[in-house]
């Protein structure tokens, strides 16, 4: 991967960035994080190994995802071992994966990501879907917006927004993947 950073000196580069609320996720092209039915299958042929996830992953200390993501995440092998997971769902007899420390609770999204992030470790990940996204992202409740545009379009799906949002969205760094994808990572706290 090369990297190009457009930083601004007041603003923390993402490296850097330990304690904060990050939403991050890959999108399409045409602005979707999903197929209409959940699906990711854009993503087969971009291998995690690519985008040194691994790296990224070492700094998250808990995660907040909706139940769809949930249920999927559990359905390909659950790889947060023990790290303490919210699921944001009124479904609260979901199973649990041996060893994993899973949270669920109905209750507005940003509240329950701010309360969250109050009482887990380290870097909080929300990790999805495009809904729980938009509306922490409307409820002030994510400081680092991390997006990783695939390059392909799939014409229909779930929008990274279901919302219009508004707020601020400062540039902090970016970088181009050899594969065709663009990482754009975004500080949500500046005004």
């Amino acid at each position: 991967m090369s990297s190009e950073t457009a930083q601004t000196s007041s603003l923390q580069p993402e490296a850097d960035r330990t304690d904060d609320v990050v939403a991050s996720l890959a999108v399409t092209l045409d602005g979707y994080v999903s197929r209409s039915d959940g699906a990711v299958d854009y993503l087969e042929t971009y291998p995690i190994a690519d985008f040194d996830f691994d790296a990224w992953a070492d700094r998250i200390g808990a995660l907040v995802m909706g139940r769809t993501t949930y249920e999927q995440t559990v359905g390909w092998g659950w790889m947060w071992e023990d790290r303490p997971t919210l699921v944001l769902t009124t479904t609260t007899d979901l199973p649990v994966p041996d060893g994993a420390d899973v949270t669920f609770r109905t209750a507005p999204t940003a509240q329950a990501i701010r309360d969250w992030s109050a009482a887990t470790p380290k870097r909080l990940w929300v990790f999805g879907g495009g809904a729980v996204v938009t509306e922490a992202l409307i409820g002030g409740a994510i400081d680092t917006l991390d997006i990783t545009v695939i390059p392909e379009a799939i014409g229909d799906g779930i929008p990274l927004f279901a919302k219009p949002y508004t707020g601020s969205l400062q540039v902090i760094e970016t970088a181009p993947y050899d594969n065709g994808a663009l990482r754009i990572v975004y500080d949500t706290t500046s005004r």
